[in-house]
């Protein structure tokens, strides 16, 4: 994986879920069915961004919409807020830093990046990894470790958290 981008040690988040995965593979919480960004320039050149997201948990699909600051923040919004109906406590996680390092100047805009998303929640931190060619694909991926690390580590504290497998 760190051929191809990743810096796990800086990530130690998407590391740590690398691993309950490896020991664990019949854990999910979700499936990512979809998700779509739209970015719009609108009057007085601003721009607004929105998303969508669709996952499915116990073959049923869930999907919520968000409008954001930018392209990541809408779907930050609309993953937290597609996920936290099936796993309440999945709300209490906030973004603390977010940031893009570009791993191939060569390439210009076609280069591929790196996001590295830090997270907090009530009293612990972390960090996840995403490597693309796309930024928003990258972004994605932080953002969704992010949740996948938040919930396993809510379903270690709380045994009642619910845990769909085999999905």
């Amino acid at each position: 994986m760190e051929f191809l981008g990743y810096e796990l040690e800086s990530a130690e988040g998407t590391f740590e879920l690398l691993v309950h995965e490896a020991l664990h593979p019949e854990t999910h919480f979700f499936a990512v069915k979809h998700y779509e960004v739209i970015t719009k320039m609108i009057e007085g050149g601003k721009s607004s961004s929105s998303a969508s997201v669709t996952v499915a948990h116990e073959n049923r699909a869930h999907t919520a919409t968000a409008i954001g600051e930018g392209p990541v923040h809408a779907l930050d919004l609309c993953l937290r807020k597609c996920v936290s109906l099936l796993y309440p406590d999945l709300r209490q996680a906030r973004l603390t830093d977010y940031k893009v390092r570009v791993l191939d100047s060569r390439s210009n805009t076609a280069a591929k990046v790196r996001v590295l998303a830090q997270w907090t929640d009530s009293g612990r931190s972390w960090s996840t990894v995403g490597v693309s060619n796309n930024i928003i694909e990258a972004s994605w991926n932080a953002l969704l470790d992010g949740a996948r690390l938040d919930l396993i580590r809510l379903s270690q504290q709380d045994a009642s958290a619910k845990i769909a497998v085999g999905e």
